[in-house]
């Protein structure tokens, strides 16, 4: 009996040493355990980058967050300011904004402090699983994705939100208004619709001196482009988009065009009292580059050329046997892809990506036509910015642009000819400074090249170029807004 009630007395007692030893074990595993279990951290945490030692996110502090300016254009840069964070606390930003079409763009980055316990996208790179890498104070902008496969519209002024959330879950929020270039009247700029011998929108600074002027050529879609016009006149500029087919009393295909109505377009422009006759810019982009450069050398009465993802030589029509261009009523010359190369194309092409580049390519092995297509930049008598994508998928922009500077040199090329080539973009990527770019590869219909952070970064970085070039070029510029 003795025994058992001893047996008893000893299994109660390692029952309570087992009960006392999980209650310990429980204490160390919350103690221990570095992260909350929120929504937010699952997100939050998902960077490969480890926290420090020190890091002590359920008592971190809530901290102070700034956005200067509080009203901004579409192309002003932003600064982003978190400060009075623990040190290395970790955090997260995230930037939404609902575009003219009411279509959501969201974008996010992982931060951790600093040791001074702040977060600045000016100077700190976001951690993984944020919407893009690198050090870039504008990210949270350009890097905004929809929620539908859309263009970023901003025909109106937009009120942008940005979240600031630490990992315990305490939130920061503020907005800021980014002001739209669309309502012209606010510039004292005046657009006219010209609907004769040329087709043309013309944008003009309503003020008492002749101003620099731009002649916008669009590639082969043959679209008006309002957005970048009203850009470019905000900055102090005439802008003149000029439609060259595709349009009653133009050739309906890109086949044919004549150089003469693009010198016609000039030759009115030299007439209207608000343009400075000297000071007379083409902006070409794909077949726009392509015609201004051909324009170029063959007419002397332009002062400045940007060539955006241009070509050094002049190619066919889409029906491959007919140019694109003609000069004193006969067809210029023009270098086009392998027939084989062409039919591969065109049955590869029904329904699935696109990629021009291999038939375009396959164009360079016909020495004796694409010398006989070359345009002879040698002529040209103005300097010229070349602008590129070095994965552009539509025809080799790259290799054709360094082609241009090559010859230019190879002639001695009196005046300034700069290119500027752009690692991970492709044919696209000229959108305003800081507004998200489409992506192409969710796209399969159509192959562009790049991706989606090269070709925001090729835009920003072109767009400082090209005012560069034209303010050097038209002696200091007032680029006022």
């Amino acid at each position: 009996m003795k025994i058992l009630i001893i047996i008893k007395n000893v299994l109660k007692i390692i029952s309570l040493t087992i009960l006392l030893v999980v209650i310990l074990m429980s204490l160390i595993y919350i103690c221990i355990t570095p992260y909350p279990s929120s929504p937010i951290n699952s997100q939050l945490f998902n960077s490969n980058t480890k926290p420090c030692k020190t890091l002590e996110i359920e008592t971190g502090k809530k901290g102070i967050l700034t956005i200067t300016p509080k009203v901004s254009y579409a192309d002003d840069k932003v600064n982003i300011h978190v400060r009075e964070l623990e040190p290395f606390q970790l955090g997260s930003l995230k930037l939404s904004v609902r575009d003219s079409k009411d279509i959501l763009w969201q974008s996010t980055a992982y931060f951790q402090a600093n040791e001074l316990g702040e977060i600045n996208p000016k100077r700190q790179e976001p951690l993984e699983a944020s919407s893009y890498k690198g050090i870039h104070s504008m990210g949270l902008f350009w890097s905004l994705k929809p929620e539908k496969i859309s263009s970023f519209n901003f025909n109106t002024n937009l009120l942008f939100n940005v979240v600031f959330s630490t990992a315990n879950g305490d939130t920061l929020a503020t907005s800021i208004l980014r002001k739209s270039y669309e309502n012209i009247e606010n510039y004292n700029i005046s657009k006219t619709e010209i609907r004769n011998k040329i087709v043309a929108n013309f944008y003009q600074n309503e003020t008492n001196s002749p101003r620099p002027t731009i002649v916008l050529l669009a590639g082969s879609g043959g679209n008006f482009q309002h957005r970048k016009s009203k850009y470019l006149a905000s900055k102090g500029f005439n802008v003149l988009d000029l439609k060259y087919f595709g349009t009653k009393n133009l050739p309906e295909q890109l086949e044919d065009v004549p150089l003469e109505y693009l010198h016609n377009a000039i030759n009115w422009l030299k007439i209207q009292p608000s343009v400075a006759s000297s000071k007379i810019a083409l902006i070409g982009r794909s077949k726009g580059a392509e015609y201004a450069l051909l324009y170029a050398s063959k007419y002397n009465d332009i002062n400045a050329l940007v060539s955006e993802v241009g070509s050094s030589v002049t190619w066919s029509s889409k029906r491959y046997f007919k140019s694109s261009w003609k000069y004193k009523d006969k067809s210029i010359p023009r270098a086009r892809g392998g027939l084989i190369e062409a039919i591969r194309y065109l049955k590869s092409s029904k329904g699935k990506t696109q990629s021009q580049l291999p038939y375009m390519l396959s164009a360079f092995k016909n020495t004796k036509r694409i010398k006989e297509s070359l345009i002879q930049v040698e002529n040209i008598k103005c300097p010229i910015l070349l602008l590129s994508g070095k994965d552009d998928q539509q025809w080799p922009s790259t290799m054709m642009s360094n082609q241009i500077q090559a010859r230019a040199k190879q002639y001695k090329f009196k005046y300034e000819i700069n290119h500027y080539s752009y690692e991970n973009a492709g044919h696209q990527f000229d959108e305003l400074p800081f507004i998200p770019q489409v992506d192409f590869s969710n796209i399969k219909t159509w192959k562009s090249g790049g991706n989606f952070q090269g070709n925001a970064l090729a835009s920003i970085d072109s767009w400082n170029r090209i005012f560069i070039f034209l303010n050097k070029q038209f002696e200091n510029i007032e680029f006022e807004k």
